[in-house]
């Protein structure tokens, strides 16, 4: 037992010498939480960043976006001429890592990172990454917008056909009511008083 693990132990030193350099690049990307105080204006996204965060993962790790990325920095020319995409693309994935930085509501900010064989394609391919990560954000929380604005809209439009159904009912009613609402009361008793008056003088001028 022992005597394979010190060949191994002793053989780390010389096979590290043969093996490829490998760089990684990482990049911590802040969430800057909304600056209009919660009483004043409600947030539209109510989700904290790790519970959002593997669903933007998702999306960025798709094949068609990650392919992308491949064509555009060139990478993994030998797999791409001996594979098929969809295994050069899941060799891809194996070199990206993302992690939140915190614990539940106290997550403001998270990691991506990738390896690469030189270090300026590991800068520029994680600068992209990063990239995607912000332009996603931004689109998910323009659409949760969009969909709030459209709901708003929509309970607007609701309130005021509710409301127009209202004013002609009680326009309606007023009219088959006439003298005889509420509001009209005190109109109904100045002119009962006059009618009184009048009265009271035509008997007067009778009796003369």
């Amino acid at each position: 037992v022992l005597i394979p693990f010190a060949l191994g132990v002793a053989a780390v030193p010389i096979l590290a010498r043969y093996a490829p350099n490998l760089y990684r690049s990482d990049a911590l990307l802040l969430v800057i939480p909304q600056q209009v105080p919660k009483d004043y204006v409600t947030p539209t996204m109510t989700q904290s960043i790790e519970d959002r965060l593997p669903a933007i993962t998702d999306q960025i790790l798709s094949r068609s976006r990650l392919e992308q990325v491949i064509q555009q920095f060139d990478l993994y020319p030998e797999e791409r001429s001996s594979q098929v995409m969809e295994d050069v693309v899941q060799k891809m994935r194996q070199d990206i890592t993302t992690s939140a930085a915190g614990k539940g509501k106290e997550v403001n900010s998270f990691r991506v990172g990738y390896v690469s064989d030189t270090p300026e394609k590991a800068r520029k391919v994680t600068e992209r990454l990063a990239s995607l990560y912000t332009e996603q954000n931004l689109k998910d929380r323009e659409n949760q917008a969009d969909s709030t604005s459209q709901f708003l809209n929509t309970q607007l439009e609701q309130a005021k056909q509710r409301l127009i159904e209202q004013e002609k009912k009680l326009e309606e009613y007023r009219k088959n009511h006439a003298g005889q609402l509420p509001s009209q009361l005190q109109g109904n008793l100045q002119a009962s008083q006059t009618a009184s008056l009048q009265l009271q003088s035509l008997n007067e001028s009778i009796n003369r």
